[in-house]
């Protein structure tokens, strides 16, 4: 009776999205989280859904857990074989860090969150981090952040303001504009009925960056 219920506790099935080579403890994160919202402790069950939502590329990958599946602990033995076969090496993260990563239509916080899951494989601090996070963004924010004592996270959270001035028309007037006099005035806010608090910041910290450029 026992074996009849394993049996059939093997064969409940879980929908879980095709695995993600290239974030692949990621996907295993949400996986497991299938689980336990399914009530999923078998371990041969989470075994087989793993196996069923695989590629047969990537199942080549491991063909021989699967052609000799140890006795017990099928599931973390896959796992582990699969998050040591497509997660990064420490120097291709590094490579990634210094090459490949770019903003694009990103937000900045965005560029951030990826270059951290790169660096914690990688063991750089945030002194690093930092510097390479502000090579990617465009030279005025730069300048903007560069003044600012804030931390790397609140930094960020700068920066995706400044992104939203700069493709804002009623913003983008002139907050970038490099050309403002030495005590510039703030610029005629088009929203004046509105007081802007994202505005306002931007404004005086291009103002800071005038000032030390002078």
């Amino acid at each position: 009776m026992i074996q009849s219920d394993d049996s059939q506790i093997a064969r409940i099935v879980v929908k879980l999205p095709p695995i993600w080579t290239n974030n692949i403890k990621l996907w295993f994160v949400q996986a497991e989280s299938n689980f336990a919202l399914s009530a999923i402790t078998n371990d041969q069950t989470k075994y087989n859904n793993i196996i069923a939502a695989i590629d047969p590329e990537t199942l080549s990958s491991v063909s021989d857990i699967l052609f000799k599946p140890p006795v017990t602990n099928k599931y973390n033995e896959l796992k582990e074989r699969l998050i040591a076969e497509f997660s990064d090496s420490a120097n291709k993260q590094i490579r990634k860090l210094l090459s490949e990563l770019q903003l694009g239509d990103d937000k900045p916080s965005h560029l951030l969150r990826k270059m951290r899951v790169l660096a914690s494989g990688a063991s750089l601090n945030d002194d690093f981090l930092k510097t390479l996070w502000l090579q990617r963004l465009p030279s005025e924010m730069q300048s903007i952040l560069s003044v600012s004592s804030e931390t790397l996270e609140n930094l960020a959270k700068l920066a995706d303001k400044i992104a939203e001035v700069r493709t804002d028309p009623f913003l983008n007037v002139s907050v970038m504009d490099k050309s403002t006099s030495s005590n510039p005035a703030l610029p005629t806010n088009p929203r004046e009925d509105l007081p802007n608090p994202l505005y306002q910041e931007v404004v005086a910290l291009r103002q800071q960056v005038d000032a030390l450029s002078q």
